[in-house]
């Protein structure tokens, strides 16, 4: 039996104890590099709030800038700093300088800062509605100018101004007794069935009120609307919505559902869990996807297919299935078959309480898929 040498063993261990100590070395290092990148370091937030708009501030406004925790978006944001300045004979750009302790911060948290103008006696007239985060890796943040947009309506003290525009033009309607609501970027208008009137009120500045976005659009215009991020069903025609809506005039509430339904199917891609009541085969994921010019394709367990969808409102339709012509095996074919014969004859869809759509013929077939 052949013996190693006994110095190319004690060299073959010495080598991987310095082998052992470089790499313990390294993610020492690594690990010393990391926490000093996750140290917060900013001292100082500096900046101007401003608007694009000619208009002058009254005499005696007061510009006030924060420096906010928003890590939560269910509670209250944190002020860690804050400046207030009486604007005598000045106007925007209104420049600010907030000083911080960088150990008041936490490595994982978000903080943005926010600003406001208000008159002499206290009303809101303008205000930031984006979010305008802070870099903790940079001991001086110079946030530049932070646009603000004039605001309408009643806005509460310490209110959260929210920027709508990516959900606007918004409807909304109800039932018992009937009305419809068209909130866009200019204007609210409320109808309501049986009568020719129409309520028409300057759009107000959104603002957050606990789950929902509401529109206060004062007291000499007597209408208010919460819309809520939750999904609705139509209360005679069962089609569910993305948002729940509720008006509050000087004639009392109406409730109802507001959005487009389709914002419910499209931008996500489904899987199919089950046809007609059967688990879909494990063997392949069958997949499809609503487009918004009106399209539904995917892939089924053997055959991909396409077909054009259309949304009324008492329903969702579907034109005849378009699938390749593939041949498969183990019963891919036929669940391919029982799919394509309950989408193209549709009727309606839904959303149930574990966010699954499920998209139901006449007849009360079904097939049901979740998000990916």
């Amino acid at each position: 039996m052949l013996k190693t040498p006994s110095r190319f063993v004690l060299a073959v261990a010495f080598g991987s104890l310095l082998a052992g100590c470089a790499h313990n070395s390294s993610n020492d290092s690594s690990t010393a590099q990391a926490e000093e990148h996750m140290t917060p370091k900013t001292r100082m937030v500096v900046g101007a709030i401003g608007y694009r708009e000619r208009i002058a501030l009254p005499p005696g406004s007061v510009a006030q800038v924060k420096l906010l925790d928003v890590s939560r978006a269910d509670a209250p944001s944190t002020v860690l700093a804050e400046q207030t300045t009486r604007l005598i004979g000045s106007q925007v750009p209104v420049p600010f300088e907030l000083t911080v302790e960088p150990r008041m911060f936490q490595p994982r948290m978000s903080y943005s800062v926010s600003g406001q103008i208000r008159s002499a006696e206290g009303q809101l007239l303008w205000t930031t509605d984006t979010r305008y985060p802070v870099d903790l890796t940079q001991e001086v943040n110079d946030m530049g100018v932070l646009m603000m947009v004039k605001v309408s309506g009643r806005v509460p003290q310490n209110s959260q101004v929210v920027d709508v525009s990516a959900m606007l033009p918004l409807k909304a309607q109800g039932n018992e007794p009937g009305w419809t609501l068209q909130i866009d970027s200019e204007r609210m208008s409320l109808t309501r069935q049986g009568s020719s009137a129409v309520q028409l009120t300057p759009t107000p500045t959104a603002t957050r009120q606990g789950g929902a976005l509401r529109f206060d659009a004062a007291a000499e215009h007597q209408m208010l609307v919460d819309v809520t991020p939750a999904l609705c069903h139509d209360s005679m025609t069962g089609m569910p919505y993305p948002y729940t809506v509720k008006v509050q005039t000087s004639s009392g509430e109406l409730s109802g559902c507001g959005g487009d339904p389709a914002k419910l199917l499209t931008g996500k891609t489904w899987q199919v869990l089950s046809i007609n009541g059967e688990a879909a085969m494990s063997e392949s994921v069958v997949t499809m996807s609503f487009s918004e010019d009106g399209k539904l394709g995917g892939q089924g367990a053997c055959n991909a297919f396409t077909t054009g969808y259309e949304l009324t409102g008492e329903g969702l339709s579907t034109r005849m299935i378009a699938a390749t012509q593939r041949a498969c095996f183990g019963g891919r074919m036929e669940q391919d078959q029982k799919m394509f014969d309950v989408l193209q004859h549709l009727s309606r869809f839904d959303i149930d309480e574990q966010g699954q759509l499920q998209l139901i013929t006449a007849d009360g077939r079904t097939v049901v898929a979740k998000a990916q």
